[in-house]
């Protein structure tokens, strides 16, 4: 009952966690998608605004230029003319501030299309209306200079008239002085020739002084009446004042633009956009490298190396190949999943613990840190620490098991004396030799080699007879002779003897090796000798996909160290 609860316990916190997530995912997709949704809106009327700007600053343009010239032909119409267009400009400024703008809020929604064409129609409307505006402008101060210049010619006139009416007035008046100087008496004496004559003279002053007083009231009337109007300079029109015509709009742009600006998906995109360039040649960089490195590896390097004389350990170390190698099993598998060896009174075996699945009561065992002391780097990373000592006074039977691998199996090979075994410690489960002899290991450069150098093993260590070697292996560990030439993954080598000629052969095949799922070269074995291999190797099966660079770089230091 207890399970059971614990099954339907466990069964619906598990969905009810997937429904919560689930209704996370949701809602920030909802909400992305909003943002998304909003940060385009305003984009497309950020885009519709300045094409509706720059189309109502081309449409004033050319309507400043048809203004222009119908009002340069207008200066020297008659004043009928000018009220007539004023009249018509007048109206059509009634007209454009009567024509309301079509609601934006219909349904369905207005598309992008149909707001273009509301800012462009109310760009061109506050365009219109202030060209407009400055043509009646113009045409009120050429009506009201041509009105001035009739007032003016009448001015004149009635100026003239006044000069005419003050010069008679004048006249008369001189020929009565003359008339008293001529006849002092007479001239005031009734009856008289003078008087006769200054009568009418007299007559006609009083006449003369009131046209004289009428034509300078007259005058004075009418330069009272006349402005100072001049005629206006040829029509210009006002830029500033067309430009501020679209002043809201543009406002709205600003205002628009900001609001984008404090967007996070603007904030992020021109630094998005500013590195994608960067960032895709970099991409097709990390492509195309490798392809052309591992070419240039395939078919440059390796066909060299190939051609290359190979390396005799025998020959280095001045031994007799022939006599220097341990002898051929009858069978190429030499490992098992358990091994039972009889460990003779004087021996002594180093075994990794792991490996040791039984052994007797009476045997002595302690612990010994290292392989070999001399080599502390190689005994430490080809995991050979803290190894179990087991000597015995009697024969004793020691069974030899993985038991941390179920994969991996092992054999006992016997080097005689004088036999010498190139070794990689990585596949090694321990060792046994007699009595208080050390095992005879030595390590080997090979820096003048492009072998080594193309196979990043540029040390080689030596196992020298007589020892046991315990060897271990993924699925078995077989051992073959050299004869004619053998080849073989890297990856699978565990040894060959001295007397081997060792050397690099390039993979059969490119797009294999392209792909990771085979190494650059593989190993080749000539004359008289043996190799030993692992059958399933798990060390560099696939060159290039390790778990991790750490995993990779560790795995390439121990390959130059020979390990």
């Amino acid at each position: 009952m207890r399970q059971l609860l614990t099954t339907v316990f466990r069964f619906l916190l598990r969905h009810a966690l997937q429904f919560l997530l689930f209704i996370v995912i949701l809602l920030a997709g909802r909400h992305l998608l909003a943002e998304w949704r909003e940060f385009q809106a305003i984009s497309a009327s950020v885009g519709i605004l300045r094409a509706a700007a720059s189309t109502g600053e081309q449409h004033g343009a050319t309507l400043a230029q048809a203004a222009s010239t119908r009002l340069a032909a207008l200066e020297h119409a008659s004043q009928a003319a000018v009220e007539a267009r004023l009249a018509k400009v007048q109206a059509q400024r009634a007209q454009l501030h009567a024509r309301q703008a079509a609601s934006l809020f219909t349904l369905p929604l207005p598309d992008a299309s149909q707001l273009a064409g509301h800012a462009r129609q109310e760009a061109t409307r506050q365009v219109e209306i202030e060209v407009l505006a400055q043509e009646a402008r113009y045409l009120g101060a050429l009506q009201a200079a041509l009105r001035g210049d009739d007032a003016r010619q009448l001015l004149a006139r009635r100026h003239r008239e006044h000069v005419q009416a003050y010069a008679a007035l004048q006249a008369n008046l001189q020929q009565q002085r003359q008339l008293e100087l001529a006849h002092p008496l007479a001239a005031h004496l009734p009856g008289s020739a003078a008087y006769g004559q200054m009568a009418p003279l007299e007559q006609q002053e009083e006449r003369l002084r009131l046209a004289n007083l009428d034509a300078y009231q007259q005058y004075l009337l009418q330069r009272a009446r006349t402005s100072n109007a001049v005629r206006p300079a040829p029509f210009a029109i006002d830029t500033p004042a067309l430009e501020n015509a679209l002043a809201p709009l543009r406002q709205t742009i600003r205002t628009s633009e900001a609001r984008l600006a404090q967007h996070w998906l603007a904030r992020w995109r021109a630094p998005v956009l500013e590195v994608i360039p960067m960032a895709a040649l970099l991409v097709l960089s990390a492509i195309l490298t490798p392809l052309a490195i591992k070419a240039f590896f395939y078919f440059v390097l390796a066909p060299l190396a190939s051609r290359l004389k190979p390396l005799s350990i025998a020959h280095e170390l001045r031994l007799d190949g022939a006599g220097a190698c341990p002898p051929l099993a009858p069978q190429s598998r030499i490992s098992g999943v358990a091994q039972a060896l009889l460990l003779a009174p004087g021996d002594t075996m180093l075994i990794h613990p792991a490996y040791l699945q039984s052994s007797p009561v009476g045997t002595r065992k302690r612990t010994q840190w290292l392989l070999d002391w001399s080599y502390p780097f190689t005994s430490l990373a080809a995991g050979m620490a803290a190894l179990t000592r087991i000597t015995s006074s009697e024969p004793a039977s020691v069974t030899l098991s993985a038991s941390d691998d179920p994969l991996m199996e092992v054999s006992v090979l016997h080097l005689p004396p004088g036999a010498a075994l190139v070794f990689q410690p990585r596949g090694l489960a321990g060792l046994i030799f007699h009595g208080q002899q050390k095992p005879a290991i030595s390590s080997h450069w090979r820096l003048a080699s492009l072998h080594a150098w193309l196979t990043l093993q540029l040390r080689f260590i030596v196992f020298r007879g007589p020892v046991t070697l315990i060897v271990r292996g993924t699925r078995g560990v077989r051992m073959e002779p050299a004869g004619q030439g053998r080849s073989i993954s890297q990856a699978a080598t565990l040894g060959f003897s001295t007397g081997v000629l060792y050397a690099t052969v390039r993979s059969e095949t490119f797009i294999p090796y392209l792909r990771g799922q085979q190494a650059l070269l593989n190993d080749r074995f000539d004359g008289d000798g043996v190799y030993l291999y692992e059958e399933t190797p798990r060390h560099g099966k696939q060159p290039g996909k390790v778990g991790s660079w750490f995993e990779g770089f560790t795995d390439a230091v121990l390959k130059v160290f020979g390990i």
